[in-house]
């Protein structure tokens, strides 16, 4: 990923294979939001300890090196906007996903005249404490399951000019500070609170944004050319870990109960609190995946080429995530109304997936045609940095 050769690409300024595992990183995430489905199997999530919600945050870091801290070198101040910006559009985009799926639920529950889809993943709130839980979906202090990695995105960005101006001094400084503040937050119990109920977010900023500075440190280091080096003695630990992790998967070794005198997050498997063996498996998988001998998912992904159906997705990053949200609600709506549900969860993933490619396909060709129209013609053109790589679909 980060650390190879450029490939060839007819927009030098955009390296495709970023928007490659992306595209991976939305389709199995929708895969896996339709339970049931044999298609769920073939994620990696079934023979590691993380899954793709850690790697879209890693990608998701890396590329916003790529947008916005060259910007953030030249100009502090138009970097921070345009990141404040990009908070809002994903702040908006949750508010909008949230009504929408409200609305299928409880339509669901009127139609079939199933109580489950009124009380599911939060929705009970909805209806015993209504003006509180609007107020909680409005300040993200009430997430909904399955529609709460949004607001960790929100939060992320806010974050992102902090971690923007300690990297301008040092990115060593920036990643320490970040580490600090992910063993702060375990070892003193902090957490976003939830609201109206009790608790902290499922993913808990405090704690997840570690990934983000590594994936963002490791994009910024590749940006000036000097990419996360190989060494054959840190791949094969990373391998290592990459099967310790298949291998605690397979045979069931996830512990109910560590050590009592060292931190949960030490040996935990917990997703909600990013836990140090989840963090240490997704960052050895990338590593692993971005060394692979004779550079094989490089060569992989060169010969799909730009407009490949994962690259396609990846480009539309938010678009598509939101897509998949609202077909993995009707997946589920579906699934539990039916009858074969293993045979119609795997050909709602399947037609899932189509829908997505059709989608990206969509986007691609209306982001050309617009581009092509005399309006967007008479547009001045601003060269991008000579050297530098744009991920805007971050």
């Amino acid at each position: 990923m980060s650390t190879l050769k450029p490939l060839c690409t007819p927009k030098p300024s955009r390296d495709y294979r970023i928007d490659f595992w992306r595209g991976l990183a939305l389709l199995t995430i929708f895969v896996n939001h339709v339970p049931g489905n044999l298609l769920g199997y073939l994620t990696h999530r079934n023979w590691g300890v993380s899954d793709s919600a850690e790697l879209f945050v890693f990608i998701a870091g890396f590329s916003a090196a790529l947008a916005y801290f060259g910007r953030f070198l030249a100009d502090p101040l138009v970097a921070t906007g345009r990141v404040l910006q990009r908070a809002w559009a994903l702040y908006s985009a949750h508010i909008v996903l949230i009504v929408a799926a409200i609305a299928l639920f409880f339509g669901a529950a009127m139609a079939l005249r199933d109580v489950h889809w009124a009380e599911a993943y939060g929705l009970d709130l909805l209806s015993t404490e209504p003006i509180r839980a609007f107020v909680g979906l409005a300040t993200l202090g009430h997430q909904l399951g399955y529609f709460n990695i949004l607001p960790l995105y929100v939060v992320l960005f806010l974050l992102l000019p902090a971690l923007m101006l300690l990297a301008a001094r040092s990115l060593a400084l920036a990643l320490a500070a970040s580490a600090i503040l992910y063993v702060w937050s375990h070892v003193e119990g902090v957490t976003l609170p939830t609201y109206p109920g009790d608790g902290g977010w499922f993913f808990e900023p405090l704690r997840w944004q570690l990934l983000f500075a590594i994936g963002f440190t490791a994009g910024a280091l590749y940006r000036d050319g000097r990419p996360v080096p190989f060494h054959p003695v840190a791949y094969a630990a990373a391998l290592a870990v990459v099967v310790a992790g298949a291998v605690v998967v397979f045979a069931g070794l996830f512990p109910e109960d560590g050590p009592s005198s060292l931190p949960a997050f030490l040996w935990s498997f917990d997703k909600s609190g990013l836990g140090l063996p989840r963090l240490a498996h997704v960052l050895a998988f990338v590593y692993v995946v971005a060394y692979a001998p004779y550079g094989a998912f490089d060569r992989m992904i060169g010969r799909l080429g730009p407009d490949s159906a994962p690259v396609r997705i990846g480009r539309h990053g938010l678009a598509m995530f939101c897509l998949g949200s609202i077909l993995a609600v009707l997946g589920q709506i579906a699934v539990r109304a039916g009858e074969d549900a293993v045979g119609l969860a795997t050909l709602i993933a399947a037609a899932g997936i189509a829908a997505h490619v059709a989608a990206a396909h969509g986007l691609d060709w209306w982001r050309a045609r617009a581009a092509a129209s005399p309006t967007a013609a008479r547009r001045p053109v601003v060269a991008a940095p000579a050297g530098r790589t744009s991920a805007a679909g971050a």
